[in-house]
């Protein structure tokens, strides 16, 4: 059995999306300094690092973080090789939607996840892609960056689909040492209480 650790390392001054708030690791108390014990502390938005957008993260009565079913964040999911600047519908005509209702899609974004400065130029899903996916029943999205959505949507037309349609979004995987196929897919987002979205753990394994 093989695991891929799916997810980005948290730390003050990481890599995240322009608006959000600013990420501060810092140590509250330490050994060194004579405390009984090391604690950290963390302050960040909830869309930080490699996180999931519950469907109220866009849609007002969608669910939150921790309404979400494990049943779809569990469970096997095709990782997708792509390598067009824009995923649309004619890119997906060759994936087995039929078959696999987890999608995680790796594109050249993996690479950017590795520098701290932001790159409006990220691949992204297209409307169009975002209405075969829901029309053929596909569960999990996800994708190797920030956000799933282009940077220059001020709609959120894409979020709103899928979250319209409670689908569950996975952003900011790195999926750079993954080759495209069937895996196993754990992804555990923090079980933050009426929360639009959380950090998570994800991985897969290899079967």
């Amino acid at each position: 059995m093989k695991i891929y650790d799916l997810s980005v390392s948290i730390y003050t001054g990481m890599l995240k999306w322009p608006e959000d708030p600013g990420v501060s690791l810092t140590q509250a108390a330490s050994m060194k300094n004579g405390d009984r014990y090391n604690v950290s502390l963390l302050t960040c938005g909830t869309h930080l690092g490699t996180h999931i957008d519950a469907p109220y993260h866009v849609t007002e009565t969608g669910k939150r973080v921790d309404q979400l079913s494990l049943y779809e964040l569990i469970g096997e999911a095709l990782v997708v090789q792509m390598d067009a600047d824009s995923i649309t519908a004619d890119e997906l005509r060759m994936v087995d939607l039929r078959t696999y209702k987890r999608i995680l899609f790796k594109t050249r974004n993996s690479e950017m996840l590795k520098t701290e400065a932001f790159n409006p130029e990220y691949v992204s899903l297209d409307y169009s892609a975002a209405e075969l996916l829901v029309h053929h029943g596909v569960r999990v999205i996800g994708i190797d960056y920030l956000s799933i959505e282009a940077f220059e949507s001020e709609t959120h037309a894409v979020h709103k689909l899928l979250t319209g349609n409670d689908i569950i979004i996975l952003e900011s995987l790195d999926l750079s040492n993954v080759e495209p196929g069937a895996y196993f897919l754990i992804a555990l987002p923090l079980k933050l209480k009426n929360c639009d979205g959380a950090p998570a753990r994800v991985v897969l394994v290899e079967f």
